[in-house]
């Protein structure tokens, strides 16, 4: 579940499905994509803050509804994506605990990331079969240097918030 609470001039996304991780369905994607869009479409929205509950940001993709078929044309992890790329109010990110898959590479099209010292990164495409989304193949390189993105990426290799801060 996806939780939007507005604080003055602040939108807050919740993700809380902390039984699971945090981990996005499409539902939730869609969720946050809405709330992307209409606060970068309101003029007296500040910023964003994205967080997750119960001690992790987000596990990322469900597993068991990303192993489901789909239509390639209509996903909402894709539409949220892109949102979070166009938007032009600032999107911070409040990173505690896990951030896997996607959980990282949409941290790479926000505008500002705090990580807590127990945030622990991982991205785990290549042993999971995938292709990294979001740009990250692209993107990370010129974040951390390409030998740490490549350890990261190919190797699925975890790194912690003063690994990603050494950039």
């Amino acid at each position: 579940m996806i939780r939007i609470e507005r604080r003055d001039a602040i939108l807050e996304i919740l993700i809380d499905r902390a039984e699971r991780r945090n981990a996005l369905t499409d539902a939730m994607y869609r969720d946050i994509e809405r709330a992307l869009r209409e606060a970068d479409a309101d003029p007296a929205c500040a910023a964003v803050i994205l967080h997750g509950a119960g001690g992790h940001f987000t596990a990322g993709n469900d597993l068991a509804e990303f192993q489901m078929p789909q239509d390639s044309r209509d996903v909402g992890s894709i539409a949220f994506l892109h949102a979070l790329a166009s938007v032009d109010v600032p999107v911070i990110a409040a990173v505690q605990g896990q951030a896997v898959g996607v959980g990282v590479t949409l941290l790479l099209h926000c505008d500002f990331v705090y990580a807590a010292p127990d945030a622990a990164f991982r991205l785990p495409f290549v042993s999971l079969g995938l292709c990294p989304e979001g740009a990250s193949s692209l993107l990370l390189p010129r974040l951390a240097g390409e030998r740490r993105a490549a350890r990261w990426l190919l190797g699925a290799e975890p790194f912690g918030a003063a690994d990603a801060l050494a950039g």
